[in-house]
Parts: structure tokens; C-alpha cells; sequence
């Protein structure tokens, strides 16, 4: 079955005898709230349909079965997710502060994920790798591009002279990458913000 282009911001079906319209990009948003808060396996079509209102052929022929609307709400999750590093990393300040800032909001949203879901994009990792052919290339690719983000972000500190000339910026990136991930993972945990704040004082210390 070839699966539509989900970029199109809006869709067309005909179910029950009449044409109906429906916001693709709408659809994906809701899509993923389900996704998020249940994981892939444990969602049925049912519950997609009622969380975005369309129906089960509207959504299988707009993007081919529940494992395309997966990718396709993954995807968003994550493009939203890499902007908003992006903007933070690159804010008005100097490139440690900024780092900071970043590494900093990472605990904050952490701490609060006891009684929540975690993150999207650590939660489909840990459920779906290493089977998962199709989602393996999205969740690789986006967390080469987070590594990226923070391999950038050294590179301007150490031009800046606020961090360790020395470091490779590149592997200090992947670093990054594992500890934002941890900081996901241990907010799941009793470790309270404190405790998380540590973790970034220790990282901050080792780029110097």
C-alpha cells in the first residue's frame, strides 16, 4: 500500500457516504499524545481514531497503517524537540552560559516525569530498537542531530575560550547526547532536581 505524503496540511475521505476533511497536521499531533503516553505496541487504531477524530480508513490511507502515522508523529515530536535545543544553545549569551541553560532545562523537565511518560524520543528507543528497521533510521538520525547541536555548541565555546581546546568537539557532543538521555531516564526515578542539577555542575566542570 503506497502511504500519502503527510505534509499536505489537510486530507480528504469519504467514509459513511460523504466527503470529510481532517488536518493532517492536527491528526499527527494528536496521534502522538497517545503514542507518548502509551507507547507504540500498547495502542490500539481504536484509540488513534478517537484521539484524532478521523477515521481508521481516513488515517490508512493518509499514512498507510499505525506504524506510518508513528513515524510520522515521531518525526514531528522530534523536529520540535531539536528546534528548541537549537534556540537555546544559540541564545544571546555566552556559549557556556547557554549550555547551561540547556543542560539545565533538560532537569528541570526530567524531574517532573515520575508520574508522566518520559520523553518521546528515549521512550521509542528503549520499546522499539533494535527491531524496528524503519523507526531505527529515525531515532538514529535524530539523535545525531541532538549529538550535532551540542558538538556545535562546544566548538563555539572553545572559540570562544570558555571550554577545553583540547576536547574533540564531536565526541564531547555524543557526551552530551548520553547525559541528556540519562537525565530523561533518572527523571522517571525518585532522584529529585538537585541531584540532577549535580550532574550537570560535574558535566559543566569537565568541559573546562
Amino acid at each position: 500500500m503506497t502511504t500519502a505524503n503527510p505534509l499536505r496540511t489537510r486530507a480528504r475521505s469519504a467514509e459513511r457516504g460523504r466527503p470529510r476533511e481532517f488536518d493532517v497536521e492536527q491528526a499527527i499531533d494528536a496521534a502522538a499524545r497517545v503514542f507518548w503516553e502509551h507507547g507504540y505496541h500498547a495502542t490500539p487504531v481504536d484509540a488513534l481514531c478517537d484521539a484524532t477524530g478521523v477515521f481508521r480508513g481516513s488515517l490508512y490511507r493518509t499514512f498507510g497503517d499505525k506504524h506510518g502515522l508513528l513515524v510520522a508523529a515521531f518525526d514531528r515530536y522530534a523536529e520540535g524537540a531539536i528546534a528548541r535545543l537549537k534556540e537555546r544553545l544559540a541564545a544571546d549569551m555566552p556559549p557556556a552560559d547557554a549550555l547551561r541553560e540547556a543542560l539545565t532545562h533538560y532537569t528541570l523537565v526530567s524531574a517532573n516525569l515520575l508520574d508522566r511518560h518520559g520523553c518521546f524520543i528515549t521512550n521509542a528507543a528503549i520499546e522499539l530498537l533494535p527491531d524496528d528497521q524503519t523507526m531505527r533510521a529515525h531515532i538514529e538520525s535524530t539523535l545525531h542531530r541532538i549529538a550535532t547541536q551540542f558538538s556545535l555548541a562546544i566548538a563555539r565555546g572553545q572559540e570562544a575560550g570558555q571550554f577545553d581546546r583540547g576536547l574533540d568537539a564531536e565526541e564531547v557532543g555524543r557526551f552530551l547526547l548520553c547525559i541528556v538521555q540519562g537525565l530523561r531516564v533518572l527523571g522517571k526515578t525518585d532522584m529529585d532536581k538537585s541531584a540532577l542539577s549535580s550532574i550537570v555542575d560535574m558535566t559543566m566542570r569537565a568541559l573546562v
